[in-house]
């Protein structure tokens, strides 16, 4: 079968899908399906950059972005299982009818709704000019950056049809309007010629900054200028608690370390057992990631998925215990010390140096007189680390983990450091 761009196959994926996908997600249906072929370490960060790309760059782009980070096709229908989308077409069809609405109304109004989003944006002392004798000049007001400068500015809008585009001599009148501390604006309904657009920019000349149509609509939703929020209750799986594929990829903290821990399959107390287990099948046999995805598969029968089975060999990736060498499966320095040592302590401070907020939870504990909940923990983590988790998987992982390698124990009122 012949293999496909990283482009075609998101195509083909997202035709498919009844919702958007991330960039991770599309590669991973891609890679499952052996639509792409890539020696990279991190497909799903080149499949993103080129979608990111793509969208950026080309202006016939079959994609689009959807929410944070997710991606879907412009032409993509509507999906009761696609809030998203269903939010996206609803914010774009506002969108049309709001610069149908501004291009109906009086231009003075027009005036008067430009003022209220410059002053939404950040300048003080905003004006409307009188209608006669305004030289051209609708809005004045004050830009003032960081508390240092303090941009005085004339404000031009033009509220056209679009398709009547601004020629560069509205810039020449602009300029010619202003007096020498100014610096100029225009904005319109429509767009702007090349020869507008170049002459703003001209050297030794008074500055005019552009913004079109499509950017003035972009900012009134923003500052929420003629249009209101509406807030809605839209639900999603809370990953956290289900994903169980942590990759190479896996968000790192400030201190490079991996945010996430998951727990090993044999009983939740038997994690360091079955971590053993682990090492030693990958020092007697050279193997594959995908060797070691069928071991766990046989080994454990409550692993039936091997998409689940290849996310546990993260676990002691992300641990800094393993790594793969040319496809084949080996134990880190770290890893070979701990298989022949079987030291907790030395297990504890390897995970400890490349698993988030691991060692700290350990002192939290072992520094309060009272047994903590996991709530707690979850209080302290999220303000004193880079994270804003809304349930307690993560804590409850760590908890898990320190228990079993002795350094926590559970009571009746919380956990306690040992």
């Amino acid at each position: 079968m012949k293999k496909l761009s990283f482009k075609e196959a998101a195509i083909k994926i997202l035709k498919e899908a009844e919702e958007p996908l991330s960039a991770k997600e599309i590669t991973e249906i891609a890679l499952d399906e052996e639509l792409i072929e890539t020696s990279g370490a991190t497909p799903d960060a080149t499949m993103a950059a080129q979608l990111y790309t793509d969208i950026s760059n080309n202006t016939s782009s079959k994609f689009k972005k959807v929410g944070r980070g997710m991606f879907a096709l412009k032409k993509q229908t509507e999906s009761a299982k696609s809030p998203l989308l269903a939010i996206q077409n609803q914010n774009e069809l506002v969108k049309k009818k709001l610069i149908e609405k501004i291009q109906e109304m009086d231009p003075f109004q027009f005036e008067y709704l430009t003022a209220e989003l410059l002053r939404k944006i950040g300048y003080e002392n905003v004006d409307v000019t009188k209608r006669s004798g305004d030289k051209g000049i609708d809005v004045v007001g004050n830009l003032t950056v960081g508390g240092l400068t303090n941009v005085k500015t004339v404000i031009q809008v033009k509220r056209y049809k679009t398709g009547n585009n601004i020629s560069g001599k509205y810039i020449t009148q602009l300029r010619g309007s202003a007096e020498v501390d100014q610096r100029g604006l225009i904005i319109t309904t429509s767009d702007f010629t090349k020869d507008a657009i170049n002459e703003s920019k001209a050297t030794n000349k008074m500055p005019v900054a552009l913004v079109n149509g499509e950017k003035l609509i972009d900012l009134l939703f923003k500052y929420k200028v003629g249009v209101k929020e509406d807030i809605v209750s839209v639900y999603s799986i809370d990953t956290e608690l289900f994903e169980n594929e942590l990759s190479d990829s896996t968000l790192k903290s400030s201190e490079n370390k991996s945010r996430s821990i998951w727990p090993l399959p044999g009983g939740v107390y038997s994690y360091v057992e079955t971590l053993n287990q682990l090492l030693d099948r990958i020092v007697e046999k050279k193997s594959s990631r995908v060797d070691l995805v069928e071991w766990f598969v046989k080994s454990f029968d409550n692993v039936s998925s091997k998409k689940t089975a290849n996310g546990y060999l993260n676990v002691p990736k992300n641990m800094g215990l393993i790594d793969f060498e040319n496809g084949v499966c080996i134990l880190t320095p770290a890893g070979n010390q701990y298989r022949n040592e079987k030291d907790l302590e030395f297990l504890f401070q390897t995970i400890s140096a490349n698993i988030m907020a691991f060692k700290e939870v350990h002192q939290f504990l072992l520094s309060s007189p009272e047994a903590k909940s996991e709530q707690e923990v979850l209080e302290y983590i999220v303000e004193n680390f880079d994270v804003e988790w809304s349930t307690l998987a993560q804590v409850n992982f760590r908890m898990l983990w320190l228990i079993n390698i002795g350094k926590v124990e559970k009571t009746d009122n919380g956990y306690k450091g040992k």
